[in-house]
């Protein structure tokens, strides 16, 4: 009989497990099918581009000259995890915002500039690494143009 409990309480378990592993994957999904699409942040309206696999996002910006002041370029990842991103071979500084699984801003690097190449920027609090599921690059100065913060919503 109490076998019979816990293996019943371990089937419940994993079925909601699955479930928000299955929500987070059809989300992931439905982003990489397009290249870009617009997403709303600070009450500012943005076309991304979108960089759901992994040349796309070993890519990112590195072949662009720059970037207008709506647009930016959304890393949607497969799980959450702890992304670095680094500045090698871009032509122009930028902003990073890191973005949970709920797409809250948890941290934001303003004005990277592309001499830091090779440091390696993460999402950090209090020196420690935070976990998330998207990171949007932006052209330099635009969340503080903005009054973006850590802690605002996403919409995409």
């Amino acid at each position: 009989m109490k076998k019979r409990v816990i293996f019943a309480i371990i089937v419940v378990i994993l079925s909601i497990i699955s479930i928000f592993w299955n929500k987070n994957q059809e989300i992931t999904q439905k982003l990489t099918k397009n290249t870009s699409k617009t997403m709303e942040i600070g009450g500012e309206t943005l076309n991304i581009e979108i960089a759901g696999t992994d040349a796309k996002r070993v890519q990112g910006l590195s072949d662009k000259v720059g970037l207008t002041e709506n647009e930016g370029m959304l890393f949607v990842f497969d799980k959450e995890g702890y992304y670095g991103f680094w500045m090698k071979d871009m032509n122009f500084s930028i902003d990073i915002a890191w973005l949970d699984k709920n797409k809250k801003i948890t941290h934001i690097e303003k004005n990277v500039l592309p001499k830091t190449y090779p440091k390696v920027f993460y999402a950090l609090k209090n020196e420690e690494p935070i976990l998330n599921l998207y990171v949007l690059e932006t052209k330099a100065s635009f969340f503080e143009k903005y009054g973006i913060k850590i802690g605002d919503s996403a919409k995409f």
